[in-house]
């Protein structure tokens, strides 16, 4: 009973992990040429409409008052200052976000940028210290394309 058990575990973890894109090979009956692969339906599913990557939304703010946004979307770059804003569902957070000379730019790969190089539209990572009073600011340290 035990063997039997573990036969048929087996065969269900190689059917769930070792084999998600299966093939299925046309027959002659079917007036396909022999040879012809097809990817199984939920193969082509995958490769015919591919999701959207929706970014990562996280908002943190430490009771020292450091600011990590993750996934906020630039709304508007005014001199040294850009608007970024960041939803969830009906809910809409919007930052003014101030840079000095001291803020750092980094792209996605990792290499040094500048404020120059951000978009509108563009959705980035930003690090710094909570400041000013009404509407949620932050003084940048570390912004991320």
């Amino acid at each position: 009973m035990i063997s039997g058990l573990l036969v048929f575990s087996g065969l269900f973890i190689y059917e769930e992990y070792a084999l998600p894109l299966r093939v299925y090979v046309a027959s002659a009956a079917t007036n396909v040429p022999a040879g012809t692969v097809y990817p199984s339906p939920s193969a082509q599913a995958a490769v015919v409409a591919p999701q959207a990557q929706v970014p990562m939304l996280e908002m943190h703010i430490a009771n020292n008052g450091l600011v990590l946004l993750r996934g906020a979307r630039v709304v508007s770059i005014s001199g040294s200052t850009m608007e970024v804003s960041m939803s969830w569902g009906s809910n809409t957070f919007v930052w003014n976000v101030s840079t000095a000379n001291n803020t750092e730019f980094f792209a996605a790969t990792g290499a040094k940028e500048t404020l120059a190089d951000v978009k509108i539209g563009d959705v980035v990572t930003i690090t710094g210290m909570l400041s000013g009073g009404g509407q949620p600011a932050v003084a940048a340290t570390i912004v991320h394309d």
